[in-house]
């Protein structure tokens, strides 16, 4: 199974004790897969020796826990040349965070509060590891970019004594963020009017048995018009928006009617193109906005299915849904 096969590649000489090896990869900023490569020997050099899996655990699942759960037990967060050293804490953060996926709701939440917990050894240790998590979990760029764990992370440092009153602002505000329109929550409803005129909602275009994909987009942005390009073009897309599995429902959030009249007419003509009124989506903060655009999978109940996704994972959506 391909988790089986990921741990193995990542704690396989914990699992098997009889050598040695260390795996490099691109730090997540590079927005790369996170492909495990063998690179040296010495795998001190560019990350941290994984724990041994203990041999009474066989269950994947439990390997991927335990693994999370011990996996920082080698580090010495008060060395503070191997805390500042941003190719050791990255490749470590990577090996560490691939497993995450494959680990129980206990043991991912377990295994973010203990290193948090030994990040205290000092104050710049705790800095760098609420840095890099973020680094990982939520930039635009990062292959591993996923709330639901970060999230994990922001639970666990809200409760620390180790940031400030400015820095717990920061982190409530995030998690006020994470809770907005949460996976598995009834999405916020809003207004929209459409390039024809019409005057609707994002309930009033819910369907029995179809779903919306909700796509929030600055007509302004070279992202977007890339993003955009991705989604027109994808003959998977196109084929579940002509079956009646998706509508797509293009959104300029921020309101401004000038901007979005010279786009309005740029989108495909299957697609609902609409405008927020007055920027009210924006406005009242319905829905957050980190990095344009926006994308949201939308069940026919109006819960939300997948957030701030990307393409690739609507098309394997798609390719499980058809």
């Amino acid at each position: 199974m391909k988790f089986q096969a990921l741990l193995i590649s990542i704690f396989g000489i914990a699992m098997t004790s009889s050598c040695t090896s260390d795996h490099g990869a691109k730090s997540a900023e590079t927005g790369k897969e996170s492909a495990v490569t063998t690179a040296t020997d010495d795998s001190s050099t560019y990350g941290l020796t994984p724990p041994k899996i203990p041999v009474t655990i066989t269950d994947p699942q439990a390997i991927a826990g335990y693994a999370i759960v011990h996996y920082w037990d080698n580090m010495d967060f008060s060395d503070s040349t191997k805390v500042s050293d941003d190719k050791f804490m990255e490749h470590s953060f990577m090996n560490y965070l691939s497993a995450f996926p494959y680990a129980s709701q206990k043991d991912a939440s377990l295994a973010a509060e203990t290193l948090m917990k030994r990040a205290e050894a000092s104050q710049a240790a705790y800095q760098k590891v609420l840095e890099v998590a973020e680094r990982f979990l939520t930039s635009p760029n990062s292959s591993m970019r996923d709330e639901e764990i970060y999230y994990l992370f922001l639970q666990a440092a809200d409760k620390s004594t180790f940031i400030d009153n400015i820095q717990r602002l920061r982190i409530k505000a995030q998690i006020e963020d994470v809770l907005k329109n949460r996976r598995g929550t009834p999405a916020n409803d809003f207004a929209i009017v459409t390039d024809d005129g019409r005057h609707t909602s994002l309930y009033s275009e819910a369907s029995p048995e179809q779903c919306r994909l909700l796509v929030f987009y600055d007509p302004e942005c070279s992202h977007c018009h890339e993003i955009m390009e991705i989604l027109k073009t994808s003959e998977m897309l196109g084929a579940a928006v002509d079956s009646g599995i998706i509508k797509v429902i293009a959104v300029y959030a921020d309101g401004d009617k000038d901007i979005w009249e010279r786009a309005r007419h740029t989108m495909p003509g299957k697609w609902i193109n609409g405008v927020s009124p007055g920027g009210e989506v924006d406005e009242n903060e319905k829905y957050s906005f980190p990095a344009m655009p926006v994308i949201y999978l939308i069940a026919p109940d109006n819960t939300v299915m997948l957030k701030d996704t990307t393409p690739a994972a609507i098309e394997e959506w798609i390719a499980e849904s058809m």
